[in-house]
C-alpha cells in the first residue's frame, strides 16, 4: 500500500520520545520519475517503515533517494540534547538522586520527567534554566560512539540508563564532557552552542516521586 521498507534509510523512526524524521523518497528510474512525501516513519520489530502520502508503485529492488526535511530535522535535534542538558542541569540544582523516567521530544516544545520527591519552586526551576544555559554557552563538542555494553558501564557508569536500560549489547552512548553521558539512539547536536537559547516554560507534578519539566529549544 503506502508503506515502504529500504535496505538503509536516512529517515529516524519515532523512538526514545524523539519524533520522526519527515521528507521526500525519490525514484529516477521509474518512468516518469515518482516522488512521494515521508509523512510517518516507525520500527516494527527491527525493521524501519516509511509511511508516504499516497500509494506509490514502486519496484521491489529499486533504488531510491532520500531528502530529509533538515528544518524539523536540526529542531528535534536540538530538543533532544537539550533534554540532556535540562536533565544534567537539574541533577546539579536538586541533588544527585535525579534522574530521566521519561521524555517527549516535540517540534514545538520538548518535556523531561524527572525522579524527585516534591513539586519544583519557581527558584529553582531559573536556577536550572540559568544552569542549562551555561552549559549551551561553553560551546562543549557533543560525542557519539558506539561501546560494547559493560565498556560503556565501566566508562560512564549505570547513569548512562536515564528513562530505562537500553537493549542490545553494543550501546551507541552521546556524551557531552563534564556533563552528561547517556545511552541513547536519538539525533543529536555537534555542539551544546548549537541549542541556542533553552527556555523553561513550566513544571507539573505527574505523580508521587515523578515532575515534569516543560522547555523549549
Amino acid at each position: 500500500d503506502n508503506k515502504v521498507i529500504l535496505e538503509q534509510t536516512y529517515f529516524y523512526p519515532t523512538s526514545g520520545g524523539q519524533l520522526h524524521d519527515t521528507g521526500m523518497i525519490h525514484c529516477q528510474a521509474h518512468i516518469p520519475p515518482l516522488e512521494c512525501h515521508v509523512i510517518n516513519v516507525f520500527k516494527q520489530g527491527n525493521v524501519i517503515i516509511h509511511v508516504l502520502s499516497q500509494k506509490l508503485q514502486i519496484k521491489e529492488g529499486a533504488e531510491v533517494e532520500c531528502e530529509i526535511d533538515l528544518d524539523r530535522r536540526l529542531q528535534l535535534a536540538k530538543h533532544h540534547t537539550a533534554t540532556h542538558i535540562v536533565n544534567a542541569a537539574a541533577r546539579k540544582v536538586l541533588g544527585a538522586h535525579i534522574n530521566q523516567a521519561g521524555a517527549k521530544k516535540d517540534i514545538d516544545k520538548a518535556v523531561i520527567d524527572l525522579t524527585h520527591y516534591q513539586s519544583i519552586t519557581d527558584d529553582e526551576l531559573q536556577k536550572i534554566e540559568e544552569a542549562a544555559n551555561k552549559i549551551v554557552q561553553q560551546r562543549i563538542q557533543v560525542q557519539s560512539m558506539f561501546l560494547p555494553r559493560t565498556e560503556a558501564e565501566q566508562a560512564y557508569g549505570m547513569g548512562i540508563y536515564q528513562g530505562g536500560v537500553v537493549p542490545g549489547k553494543i550501546l551507541r552512548i552521546v556524551n557531552i564532557p563534564g556533563v552528561d553521558a547517556e545511552a541513547c539512539g536519538g539525533t543529536h547536536l555537534n555542539n551544546t552552542f548549537e541549542a541556542g537559547e533553552i527556555k523553561i516554560l513550566k513544571t507539573a507534578k505527574i505523580s508521587d516521586g515523578i515532575v515534569r519539566i516543560y522547555f523549549t529549544a
